[in-house]
């Protein structure tokens, strides 16, 4: 009798295992393979949705498309095409996309197209017998699984078939509900396409529509802003050429006006003085006119340059209130002034100062009847500090403004009542080449208190020297101040 023993000198080798016999792939393992596909196309779609959120021109959005077509489902080449104008037109008449009539089919894009193929679509008639145009005819998604199908369309399935082709997938191009375009993808091997994948292709057609529209209309916009762009250049080449025509022989009538005011040909009358020192002042108004209009037209073509220097505070304020004090005297108004005792020198362009100041005091003495202007300057800050900053306060006694008026007073040409400027005259421009000239020397122009009945407070707040290329933004600390002092 054999007793088994872990040190039997002759034991048997092992024997392998027998191989497990074929057993066919289980439902389970097949829904697996299935989840697998589809979790690949969702994170295709991801991607893709993704994606297409960026700045694309068309034909860029379609690569993109066909780029994850041809990844997520292995084909080996796509082709967007276009119906017509992509997007159509707008029609003036009912401001709705018009109907599309077009009859030829476009491509903004293909890849792994042959030559002769990608050329036979160009500009196809859409009654032409491909699969293409008859997608873009009926609007229904066709799926030729094998040569057989592709053979039912004789020139361009040869063509595919010869170029290596054996299915092919057409869906069309649906934006807002109308057909748009047709997406043809291809593959190199018979293929059965099943809901899931006929499903994927039918919404890479709808992204893919979704994502040219956005190009064009991105493209649209940019042209759009470029020609609006283009207008106001020219628009403001045109004002500031009208502008100085017209400044040249109003300056030479002013001229000779002061001549014959000045007894040069011989002697007047009083009569004949006061005449001719009524046409001087009107002159010198229009003069004005013209010169908020230049500054706009400068200020807007981005052509007015900041000549800073050393200038004293008194000296601009004195030299802008000799052109505001006889409108005042004419209206019976007296102008308030309150400033630093000391001399304080700024470091600014003081031309534009000086029209900053002359626009906003302008403004005051023009809707103030009775009363008086005052003009109340002072500085913020020591001059070791970094920022010092210089405010000119104007408060009439006029009508005061609505707040609704407020948000609108510094639009250029717009004025709250045009009626209210006929005698004066005025082209709605003066405050707002006032917060243009102010911001671009860094600082800017606010209302900080206005009552109906009661009058207004204009407050100018600019750096005390230039810093050079500073965007002028609104200082709400400033706002608070002169609230505050306000009565």
């Amino acid at each position: 009798m054999l007793v088994p023993s872990d040190h039997a000198p002759h034991a048997a080798p092992p024997v392998a295992p027998p191989l497990p016999e074929y057993q066919p792939p289980r439902p389970a393992d097949l829904a697996g393979e299935e989840i697998s596909g589809a979790s690949r196309r969702l994170r295709a779609l991801a991607a893709l949705s993704g994606s297409l959120t960026d700045a694309l021109g068309p034909e860029e959005a379609a690569d993109l498309v066909e780029q994850k077509a041809l990844s997520a489902l292995g084909a080996t080449s796509a082709v967007v095409v276009t119906l017509g104008p992509f997007p159509p037109p707008i029609a003036p008449s009912v401001g709705a996309f018009a109907p599309n009539f077009a009859t030829t089919l476009t491509v903004v894009h293909a890849i792994g197209l042959p030559a002769e193929v990608r050329a036979a679509l160009e500009q196809l008639p859409l009654d032409a017998p491909v699969p293409l145009a008859e997608v873009a005819r009926s609007g229904e998604p066709l799926f030729l699984p094998s040569e057989q199908e592709l053979r039912g369309y004789p020139d361009w399935g040869g063509a595919m078939i010869n170029a290596g082709a054996c299915a092919a997938a057409i869906v069309p191009v649906w934006a807002n509900g109308e057909l748009r375009g047709v997406l043809g993808l291809a593959w190199a091997a018979p293929r059965t396409f099943d809901e899931d994948e006929r499903a994927f292709v039918l919404t890479l057609g709808v992204m893919c529509a979704q994502a040219i529209m956005r190009a064009h209309l991105r493209a649209a916009e940019r042209q759009a802003r470029e020609a609006a762009e283009q207008a106001n250049r020219s628009k403001a080449h045109f004002v500031a050429t009208i502008s100085h025509e017209l400044r040249t022989p109003m300056n030479a009538v002013l001229g000779y006006t002061e001549l014959l005011a000045d007894e040069i040909d011989g002697p007047i009358s009083a009569l004949q003085k006061d005449h001719l020192g009524r046409a001087r002042a009107s002159g010198q108004h229009v003069l004005g006119l013209i010169e908020d209009l230049l500054s706009y037209a400068r200020v807007e073509a981005g052509e007015e340059v900041v000549r800073a220097e050393p200038v004293l505070l008194a000296d601009v304020v004195e030299q802008s209130l000799v052109l505001i004090r006889p409108l005042a005297d004419r209206k019976g108004l007296h102008i308030r002034t309150q400033g630093p005792s000391e001399p304080t020198e700024l470091h600014t362009d003081p031309r534009k100062l000086r029209q900053i100041l002359v626009n906003v005091l302008a403004n005051a003495v023009k809707f103030t009847d009775s009363g008086d202007v005052r003009l109340f300057f002072h500085v913020e800050g020591e001059a070791e500090e970094a920022v010092v900053t210089m405010y000119f306060e104007v408060t009439d006694t006029g009508p005061g403004m609505s707040l609704l008026d407020q948000e609108h007073i510094f639009e250029p040409f717009w004025q709250a009542d045009p009626m209210s400027t006929k005698g004066s005259g005025g082209t709605g421009l003066g405050l707002s080449v006032a917060r243009q000239l102010a911001r671009l020397l860094g600082g800017d122009v606010f209302v900080t208190r206005s009552v109906i009945g009661e009058g207004s407070t204009f407050v100018v707040s600019l750096p005390a020297r230039y810093a050079g290329g500073a965007a002028g933004v609104r200082n709400e600390s400033a706002v608070h101040l002169f609230t505050a002092m306000s009565p």
